[in-house]
Formats: C-alpha cells, structure tokens, sequence
C-alpha cells in the first residue's frame, strides 16, 4: 500500500515539474500578476499618478528613478487592513535584478515602515541601481501589513552589460568600505555547511535502521505494548542527549565568534517613522455621483455627476484613472499616445457629455470611459463582486492647463443591453 502511494506522489511530482514551464511561459509570468488582484482591492486602495520610470534602457550600474504621487482612497475596503496602519513602501522587480539605494516619500527616508491618511496626496521617489542583464519589469509597490502588495503602473527596463562589473560597496559609521556582495559570504558558507553536515548526521542516525521510524512504530503497534519499548531504546537517547548539548554548544561558540569579529553591531530598526501630507490642493469642485453603470456589451463605463465650480475658472474634465489605468479626453489632452502595448492608457478613451464647467455654474455632466483595457485588465469583474463598489480619480483641467484632481466612488451597476 505505501509503495503504491509513494508511485502516486513521485507521478504527480513529475507531472507538476513537467507543467510548471510551460506556466512560466505565459504573457502573465512576465510581470507581476495585476491582473489576478480583484478589480475592487486595485480601484479601491491606492490612486497611483504621475508615475514616471526613468531611463528605461540602462547598463550594470546605472541608477533608475522611479518617481510619482499616490493617493490612498478614502473608499479603502472595510474587509482589508488598512494602509493607516503599517505600510511599506517598495519596488517590484522579478528576481535580484536591482538594488535599491535610496526611497522617499515628501522627503522622509523610506527605510522604516510608516502610515498613510486616507485621501491625502503624497509624492515619492525611489532610486534603485542595475545590477544583473536583462530585460525586466518593474513597479513601484506599498506593501500593507496584513493585507499584502498594492501594486502601481510599471513599464519594462533593459539592462545591458556584465554582471561581473556591479560594485555595490557602502561605508560603513566606522569608516570602512565594505562590498555588499561578498561581505560575510565565507561566514554564511561555512555556517550553512557545518549545519547541514549536522543535520545529515542526525538524519542518518535514525534512517540507519530498516525499517526507519513510522513503520516500525506500526509494526510495534500491530505487535502489542509489549515491544513498545524498542521504538526509542535507551541508545537512542544517549544520542539524542548528545546531539542536543552539541548543538547548544555549538551555537554558543558561533555567537562569541560572532562577537568578537563584529564588536560594533546596530539593531534591525522596527519603529515608524511619520510623513506629513502634501498640502491640500485649492477646493474648486464639489462634486457628486449620481450614478455609476458599466455596458456590458460595449465595454462602457459610465458616470453620471453633478458638478458645482466654485472657482473663477472654466474646468473641463481630461482624465479619468483607476487601477492604474488612465482614460484620456484628447480634446483636453491631445498627443499622448502608448508607449508600448503594457501602457495602460486609452488615449482617446474618455468622452464627457456636458461641456466645460463655467464658474459658479452647478451642471449634470456624463462620463463615459470605453476601452478595451476594462476586459484586459479583468476590471469587468467588479459586477459579480458581492460589494460591486469602484473608485477612481478625476483630473480636471482649467484654460491655463492647471490640473485638479478629486476622488470618485461608489456602486456600480451592471447593463447587459
């Protein structure tokens, strides 16, 4: 019987091996799975914009600044830990490609972790330098205890040259010079090998006898208490004692060592560090949602407002974005256009109905975001949600191309004609 599940278990470890290429080699492998986030968590947690990754073609060595604003949405799901608890923020790139040297959020050092208000704005910068060829996605991310990665708009890098060239050296607060790559490598070599070569020897230990453990202990069950004290016998406890005070002298040895080649140490640092908001932009808007529909049959996302313009501007609405994904009203922002098909702009994919805002007017104005990015990206998902809410940001433009921008939300209805 145990033979047979033991065929059953290698059979199925090798089929897994077999396919698990063949997943590697999908479209989706080759970023960072967006598209499996629910609809609800990317539109309703963080309003990423003027994300810019630059430059995207580099050699080993080269630094990448990744650079934008982010607004946490004020329609945060309930079900989720919020990012006004311990949030992180960090880069999202496949494998050791880069390494990160500095981060910041309004110029606070990003090297703890922090909190973040609810619909206030906030603008970072992150630096990482190339460390390894190739060709490779990245993102930034805020990292929230307890409800994992939110990850922002990305694009593609290609780094060029040799890894052998990367220098990764920092000085240390005693004034050495110290190669990240290799500093302490011999130490984690040798302490890696000595505990493996004790953990064969333990292991060999008790599988030296046949049959091993779990069967002879069925054995001995089968056969009555009368044999129950062969299972453990008193040499196996000798043993086992010996092991057990070896180890704990060898531990205590390897943190002397420790401290006698490394006497000046500093600990992780675990607290929060605080980051003011930007201030807020000038109030020119009220605004609400009247309705909120998605046309099932022409990937057609609707918005109906009501607009009150509390400025001496005319504003016009020029773009519409939600989980990371930007509609453009080229008749207020002409010329842009996809960098490449990864892009996640429709820049011809808003159409407002309703005209400019004229200030002091109160008017009804209709929205319409249509591209076939809603399907792409699963955001059509959202109908079949239990909680169907979405959320998104608005950026109006005024005559002098002055930019304001204001948080939607709120249910979404489905029409399937």
């Amino acid at each position: 019987m145990l033979k047979k599940i033991f065929k059953m278990q290698w059979a199925l470890l090798a089929m897994l091996t077999t396919m698990l290429p063949l997943g590697l080699g999908s479209e989706v492998a080759f970023a960072h799975g967006e598209r499996a986030q629910q609809a609800g968590l990317r539109m309703r947690t963080m309003n990423w914009f003027d994300v810019e990754i630059s430059p995207v073609n580099v050699q080993v060595n080269d630094v990448v600044t990744v650079k934008g604003k982010f607004n946490p949405s004020t329609w945060w799901p309930d079900h989720m830990s919020s990012i006004e608890d311990t949030a992180f923020l960090n880069i999202g790139v496949a494998g050791p490609a880069f390494v990160r040297i500095d981060s910041r959020v309004n110029g606070v050092p990003m090297i703890r972790s922090t909190s973040f208000e609810l619909g206030k704005t906030y603008e970072f910068e992150i630096k990482i330098k190339a460390r390894a060829p190739g060709r490779y996605h990245a993102h930034p991310v805020m990292s929230i205890e307890g409800a994992g990665p939110i990850i922002g708009p990305g694009t593609w890098l290609e780094v060029t040259g040799s890894q052998d060239d990367f220098v990764n050296t920092v000085e240390t607060l005693t004034g050495e010079t110290i190669d990240l790559e290799t500093v302490g490598l011999t130490a984690i070599i040798w302490t890696h090998s000595f505990w493996l070569v004790v953990g064969i020897a333990w292991l060999f230990y008790w599988f030296r006898k046949t049959p091993v453990i779990m069967p002879r202990y069925n054995k001995i069950v089968e056969e009555g208490e009368a044999r129950a004290g062969e299972l453990i016998t008193m040499q196996d406890m000798v043993v086992s004692f010996l092991f057990f005070v070896f180890t704990l002298v060898s531990i205590t040895g390897g943190y002397y060592w420790a401290q006698s080649v490394y006497p000046i140490t500093t600990p992780l640092q675990t607290s929060k560090v605080e980051v003011p908001a930007l201030p807020d932009q000038e109030h020119v808007l009220d605004i609400n949602v009247i309705k909120a529909t998605y046309r099932i049959p022409g990937r057609s996302f609707k918005l109906d407002l009501e607009v009150t313009n509390l400025s001496d501007r005319i504003l016009r609405v020029g773009e519409f974005s939600t989980a990371n994904i930007r509609f453009i009203n080229k008749d207020v922002q002409p010329g842009l256009k996809r960098v490449d098909k990864q892009d996640l702009i429709a820049p011809e994919g808003l159409l407002v109905e309703g005209g400019a805002i004229l200030p002091g007017q109160t008017t009804i104005i209709s929205v319409y975001a249509d591209d076939a990015l809603w399907e792409t990206y699963r955001l059509t998902s959202l109908i079949y949600d239990p909680d169907s809410r979405f959320a998104g940001m608005l950026f109006f433009f005024d005559e002098d191309g002055e930019r304001f921008h204001y948080e939607v939300g709120g249910a979404m209805l489905p029409e399937f004609s």
